[in-house]
């Protein structure tokens, strides 16, 4: 298990760069909101986390999904197969921290990038889906 590192976004393809700039505002929104980022981009064998934040005694695994403006729901493109990975690498992030007694909650966060302020666009579904 580790952690995507050295994303080359100069050379990345317009979607990774997309991907990125979204998960940055995401991480800032949940830092504004008292969230403790653990990690980014989180792996498990096959299966990636995008942000994993704690506030209180949740643990939340996002997906993080950008957009323009007037594209598709987001929310829509998080398909029951990425859903059951989310919660699989949930199970083993816990196992590997020795975390017992927190909630495990799925959230995803909608950004969208057309909009000029970082906090403008965000859309947090908490608790988006079920184990």
């Amino acid at each position: 298990m580790k952690t995507k590192q050295n994303l080359d976004l100069k050379n990345g393809s317009s979607m990774q760069k997309r991907g990125a700039a979204g998960e940055r505002r995401a991480a800032f929104y949940l830092c504004l909101h008292g969230y403790r980022i653990l990690e980014r981009n989180w792996l498990s064998g096959k299966r990636e986390v995008d942000i994993i934040a704690r506030k209180g005694d949740t643990i939340a695994f996002i997906e993080v999904k950008s957009r323009k403006s007037g594209a598709i729901a987001p929310q829509l493109s998080v398909t029951n197969a990425k859903r059951r990975n989310i919660v699989s690498a949930s199970y083993a992030y816990a196992a590997k921290h020795g975390i017992h007694n927190a909630v495990l909650r799925y959230d995803i966060i909608e950004v969208d990038l057309d909009k000029r302020f970082p906090l403008s666009g965000i859309n947090h579904i908490i608790g988006a889906f079920c184990a």
